[in-house]
């Protein structure tokens, strides 16, 4: 590494907080709505797992992006289009064919109905990610000179719902008292997307394999947001140019908003921005608000058939969860093994199928979950193809259940993806708002194996130990 960027291992978040300059006091979400109405695109979020719309509602969700589905968007109600490419599923390889195919489709869908698309590339606030190597294929297959069409790659993992904070460069997490640097924590850890920096300039150079140094990054800090505003933050992107990589620091959401506003005014007045995001900008970026959670009345709509939950992650804070999960009177847990999937061990699937259809036609809530052990492969791309196969049991118990359960909730991203694409045959879904804060809420389609039913969508990053516990108890009572 060019540089050296020394970093408390854990600082208070209160002090932390209180030490910022105050937030910018003004309401900005009229006058980006305002912006949006005045310059209209089409805003696509291609989302690398399925839990990117975690933070809005009034969104669609597509497994399907062909050119004649990304088309169809153009003339929706939906105030913006996610695609589930599902790319930190794949090998770097898949990853990036898969983001030049969707950049391909959305320039052919653009131009035949005569209409601007904006894009974001949503990804991870631990920053997990096949990382730069995606937005570049993005971008080349949008722009003619690639990422240097564009005047800034504009990086912003502020993650406020999940506790994931930006300040001085550094990503931290949050444990509800202090802040953790992002790469003293598991998510660093991370068999195909592990790290060793948290500061973003150093993480920058370590991604880009010495293609940048830190000296090359350009940094909006959270002074520049709270003190100059959004006309103080639209002089910085003015001067931005040829591809430069902007770290952006925020510690609350009126900072995204400062952020959003000052991005939508230079693009009207003709720069061009790739943004590479959390769950978190997106919201600012379309005008919307904070939401009220959805209650137990928008979700469930009968008290017959018992519930199906789903974990696959397992990250430690997901076994927590878990473990809390199981301790609710009357939930069945089902165990599937991830040696026995490997090891193809004969009806496998079968039994518990058996199992989880004879728990729902009884009433009774039931879990199916992986065992905890992590097996890893011996290289990055034979742990996503461990993972992959995994979640292929997964998604065969559920396409072959035959049970409506009442609802659903699915944990991990990898899990969710699959589930929902191949196991519940989900093309196109409307996200009518959260549950709690950062878990989004899905109502499936008619094309699905369970229509009008409601998806719960559990990122494997998000939540204190009772909070999937907490979901099935409000669902419940």
């Amino acid at each position: 590494m060019s540089g050296s960027f020394p970093i408390p291992t854990t600082i208070s978040l209160k002090e932390t907080l209180a030490s910022l300059p105050d937030p910018w006091k003004d309401d900005l979400i009229p006058e980006i709505r305002r912006q949006i109405a005045a310059n209209p695109t089409q805003v696509f979020v291609l989302d690398d797992d399925p839990t990117g719309s975690q933070t809005v509602q009034n969104v669609s969700l597509l497994t399907d992006w062909s050119v004649e589905s990304i088309a169809n968007e153009f003339g929706t109600s939906e105030e913006a289009s996610f695609l589930l490419i599902n790319s930190r599923a794949q090998t770097l390889p898949e990853a990036m064919d898969s983001n030049r195919l969707v950049g391909k489709n959305l320039l052919q869908a653009s131009a035949e109905v005569g209409q601007r698309f904006s894009v974001i590339s949503r990804s991870d606030s631990t920053l997990r990610g096949h990382f730069p190597e995606e937005v570049e294929a993005l971008a080349e297959s949008i722009h003619e000179r690639g990422i240097r069409g564009f005047d800034s790659l504009l990086f912003i993992p502020f993650f406020i719902q999940g506790g994931r904070y930006t300040i001085n460069d550094v990503q931290y997490v949050s444990d509800g008292e202090n802040l953790i640097p992002a790469a003293e924590t598991p998510f660093a850890e991370d068999t195909a997307f592990g790290y060793k920096s948290s500061n973003l300039r150093e993480w920058m150079e370590e991604k880009y394999k010495g293609r940048l140094i830190p000296d090359d990054v350009i940094s909006i800090s959270i002074e520049d947001i709270r003190m100059g505003g959004p006309d103080g933050v639209e002089n910085i992107l003015n001067n931005l140019e040829n591809g430069e990589v902007c770290i952006v620091n925020a510690a609350a959401m009126n900072d995204l908003n400062v952020v959003a506003l000052a991005v939508l005014r230079a693009e009207a007045k003709g720069k061009i921005f790739l943004c590479r995001t959390s769950a978190s900008f997106v919201r600012s970026r379309i005008g919307q608000d904070s939401n009220d959670m959805l209650s137990k009345e928008e979700i469930v709509h009968s008290d017959e058939g018992g519930a199906l939950i789903l974990v696959g992650s397992h990250v430690p804070g997901s076994t927590l969860q878990l473990e809390n999960v199981l301790d609710i009177k009357g939930m069945i847990g089902i165990e599937l093994e991830v040696e026995s999937v490997l090891s193809e061990k004969p009806n496998l699937v079968d039994t518990i199928v058996t199992k989880v259809d004879e728990a729902l036609r009884n009433s009774q809530d039931v879990t199916v979950y992986t065992s905890r052990e992590v097996v890893t492969g011996s290289s990055p791309e034979e742990y996503l193809r461990i993972g992959a196969q995994v979640t292929d049991a997964m998604t065969e118990i559920v396409r072959r259940i035959e049970t409506k359960p009442r609802y659903i909730i699915s944990k991990g991203g990898m899990t969710s993806s699959n589930v929902t694409t191949n196991g519940l045959g989900m093309v196109r879904a409307v996200v009518p708002g959260q549950i709690q804060p950062g878990v989004l809420v899905l109502r499936l389609g008619e094309e699905t194996k369970f229509p009008g039913t409601h998806l719960v969508l559990y990122p494997g990053n998000v939540g204190s130990p009772n909070s999937i516990a907490n979901v099935v108890r409000k669902l419940s009572a």
